[in-house]
């Protein structure tokens, strides 16, 4: 089975690396409430809950928020249903949550009466809520830069330089604090020592970052070390190639310093902490335990939870709206990822990448026709850029255009200076485009050096060796490659069903039922699998459980394609004929 390619949102990623896992260490920040509580029925109000309990399921903490605040209107003495409100309005960044953070004591509840307390410039009480940090490790070593930024806003600067400087050599992180004790000297006029901690911070930073290039390089700028702030903006954008279009825009911006306020740092202080859970989690393999994911989960959580905090302080901080629109987009809440991003600051060093996504947010909300004019004008005005011509073929390639889609990806990689691991999904989207157009070699041929760039990518695995075994090629080598994909990737029903296919295409008919059953408990309501299952079944004489297996091809809403194949099927049982495996069968 051939898996549905999906238009890709670029992500944007601040690198900010540690050297301890951290993501399982975030369920003291913030834990998911229990759903399901006790409700006496009340005109109205069981309505909004069971509705607040769907939302908050599908990820939906806006509506969540809201709907559970109508119900605690009617029970507002109810501590469970005050925790839950709480927490889906702290994920939404809904105002409710700060009256209902008085009556809350967790971690969440401190950031989030220290966030308002920050915001009114009452700093003393904004240094309470921050001193009594979680007894994880994550908090262990990242509450002490909120600590040191509040007491500095409180006016006791040599108490706030001495935690940063203090935690600055040595110890995890302190590369991120050498960047804090350079921007805290910047602040206050102390330049030689500010130059000191930039340059500590450059050389132990682990990769490359927004946050010290846009420092360090205004402070280069303003002692004449142009040269080397260049330098730096040139490999952040080596480092995170989507942010080539922007490089101008970059340069252009280290003649200011992109924080004036110890509020504005704070900000980025809950942005870091973001960053460091999704390095956290992008690092992780795909197979992990059911524990695992739920953990994962809770720091997916806390990270949107940190990045509403930093958007509280800062409307404005742009890679914080970059992350919180990808978070949302991942959930499938395109609207919401949208509306993070809006408005685009013309003074934005990142607007450009801010547009971009807005664009694909627009495809992807099916706005094709405003998305295509974003993009063309996007490509006008910088024609050489390869990521801008990637979300035009997108465009294309969801609309069927293939042929213009392949013209434009084929322009893409033109454009491409430097072919890497990043590069695969453009060869496979040309490849799909080849195949749609009847052109095979040439999309074996893009397939082929997709695999090159990605040896271990099942989707590929799984494109190409299906596509053999429809095209009656290579059926030993295709099954062989599909095995392989299902060893990475186990869970993915369509590639098991492709394997399975295989494997009755090359008579293991046994062996293919079971993988075939096996894909079927993860995608049952699949046209496709079914008429395989029914196949299946039929060679291996369990004839009535094949023609129950069509029936429901037929009720799974099929393309005309597969109608024919499966209404075929039906009608060779009828007319006592044998049923044949047809490998050339359309794909989906």
């Amino acid at each position: 089975m051939q898996c549905q390619r999906f238009l890709c949102t670029i992500f944007l990623s601040i690198s900010v690396l540690i050297e301890i896992p951290l993501a399982s260490k975030a369920l003291a920040i913030a834990q998911d409430p229990e759903p399901i509580l006790p409700f006496e029925h009340k005109k109205g109000g069981y309505g909004d809950f069971l509705a607040a309990v769907f939302a908050a399921r599908t990820d939906d903490s806006d509506m969540a928020a809201r709907l559970y605040n109508n119900v605690l209107s009617l029970r507002p003495t109810d501590s469970d249903l005050r925790r839950i409100t709480f927490y889906h309005s702290v994920l939404a960044g809904n105002d409710i949550a700060i009256g209902l953070a008085k009556t809350q004591r967790d971690p969440i509840a401190d950031l989030i009466r220290a966030n308002d307390a920050i915001i009114k410039g009452q700093w003393q009480e904004a240094y309470r809520d921050v001193s009594r940090p979680p007894i994880d490790v994550f908090s262990q070593i990242t509450y002490p830069l909120l600590q040191a930024w509040c007491l500095y806003g409180e006016g006791k600067k040599d108490q706030a330089l001495a935690v940063l400087t203090k935690n600055s050599q040595g110890k995890p992180l302190s590369a991120l604090y050498a960047l804090h004790a350079g921007i805290m000297y910047s602040l206050s006029k102390d330049e030689e020592k500010a130059g000191q901690y930039f340059a500590i911070a450059d050389k132990n930073f682990p990769g490359e970052d927004l946050l010290l290039t846009q420092t360090y390089g205004n402070w280069l700028v303003r002692h004449h070390r142009a040269g080397k702030a260049e330098a730096m903006v040139s490999a952040l954008v080596k480092n995170l190639p989507f942010l080539q279009i922007s490089t101008q825009d970059l340069e252009n911006n280290l003649q200011k310093f992109p924080v004036q306020n110890a509020k504005q740092v704070i900000a980025q202080v809950y942005l870091a902490m973001a960053s460091i859970l999704q390095q956290d989690l992008a690092s992780q393999p795909p197979d992990i335990s059911i524990d695992q994911k739920l953990a994962n989960k809770i720091a997916l959580h806390t990270q949107q939870i940190f990045l509403r905090l930093a958007l509280r302080l800062n409307p404005e901080l742009s890679s914080a709206k970059m992350m919180l629109s990808g978070i949302l987009a991942q959930e499938k809440h395109f609207n919401a990822a949208k509306d993070v991003l809006l408005p685009i600051s013309p003074n934005d060093p990142l607007k450009t990448v801010i547009q971009l996504r807005v664009a694909r947010l627009n495809a992807l909300l099916d706005h094709n026709q405003e998305a295509e004019q974003e993009v063309k004008a996007l490509v006008k005005a910088y024609p050489l850029s390869a990521d801008i011509r990637q979300a035009l073929g997108d465009l294309y390639f969801d609309r069927k255009q293939y042929k213009e889609a392949a013209e434009t990806y084929s322009k893409v990689l033109e454009l491409t200076s430097l072919m890497n691991s990043n590069i695969w999904p453009v060869f496979f989207a040309r490849a799909v485009c080849y195949e749609k157009l009847g052109e095979w070699d040439k999309a074996e041929k893009d397939l082929k050096q997709a695999l090159v760039f990605a040896p271990n990518e099942p989707m590929l695995l799984n494109y190409l060796g299906y596509s053999w075994v429809l095209k009656d090629r290579n059926l030993k080598e295709a099954q062989e490659i599909l095995q392989k994909a299902v060893d990475i990737a186990p869970d993915e029903g369509a590639i098991r069903d492709s394997l399975g296919w295989a494997m009755i295409v090359n008579g293991q008919l046994e062996d293919g039922v079971k993988q075939l059953e096996l894909a079927a408990e993860t995608i049952p309501q699949d046209p496709e699998l079914n008429y395989h299952l029914g196949v299946a079944y039929w060679k291996t004489g369990r004839h009535q459980e094949a023609i129950n297996q069509w029936n429901v091809a037929l009720n799974c809403q099929p393309t005309p394609e597969e109608k024919v194949l499966i209404l075929k099927a039906l009608q060779d049982v009828k007319e006592n004929k044998d049923i044949s495996i047809n490998t050339n069968q359309k794909a989906n």
